[in-house]
């Protein structure tokens, strides 16, 4: 039996995380333990179902929880709150990056010259090409497109639909909304925000919000 531990819990999440481990290990008897890190009153995905047949679940409360004993983590979140969940746990219980897996679907399409750290996220029908860097905790949802030679720091979100074209370079903790597309040899710095279905054309500096076709700065983080 393998036993594996999901962080955190976002029930949005859950059901995609738990469908992409079936997929996975369909061919093996595994559990997997679900551990909170927020009270049941500031979790707001609650009311989703994510349980997945065939997959034995088991919700576990901080108090009552310690690590160790599993084959690895994943973050039980594919949005913003990654970063802090994963920030909690090291902080709380020394879970280091080292020890979280790396969830890609099957039908992921990875270039062999691809590199990587932990704690990974890569949807159905996603395709990276050659020579493409993602860092730790990177979460790329399903049908994105992510050109050659293209840089995503650790904990950037890529939400469906979108196209990154080739030779650019996503800095720590940006999120790029769905059905948006990035240009050529594009910079984003830290923090920045890219709204739905826009198209980036130019560089962007880092903790601002833009959307738009072509995209523009909207305003800066905290205004």
């Amino acid at each position: 039996m393998k036993n594996f531990c999901i962080l955190g819990q976002s029930n949005y999440a859950l059901s995609v995380i738990l469908e992409g481990l079936h997929a996975l290990y369909a061919d093996h008897d595994f559990s997997v333990d679900i551990v909170s890190n927020i009270s049941v009153e500031e979790n707001d995905s609650l009311q989703w179902p994510y349980k997945i047949k065939g997959i034995a679940t088991h919700e576990r409360m901080l108090y009552d929880w310690t690590p160790g004993g599993y084959l690895s983590y994943f973050v039980g979140s594919i949005g913003k709150s990654r970063q802090q969940i994963v920030r909690y746990f090291e902080q709380h219980f020394g879970i280091s990056a080292s020890e979280y897996g790396n969830l890609v679907y099957p039908s992921a399409v990875l270039a062999s010259t691809m590199e990587h750290g932990n704690g990974l996220h890569i949807g159905p029908q996603s395709v990276l090409a050659p020579y493409v860097q993602l860092g730790e905790f990177v979460a790329i949802n399903r049908h994105v497109s992510i050109g050659h030679h293209t840089i995503l720091d650790n904990f950037v979100t890529i939400n469906p639909g979108v196209t990154i074209a080739g030779c650019c370079h996503l800095e720590e903790g940006v999120t790029i909304g769905a059905g948006a597309t990035i240009l050529d040899n594009i910079k984003i710095g830290k923090n920045t925000l890219i709204g739905a279905g826009s198209v980036v054309t130019r560089s962007l500096p880092p903790g601002v919000v833009a959307y738009g076709v072509p995209a523009k700065i909207i305003r800066t983080m905290g205004a």
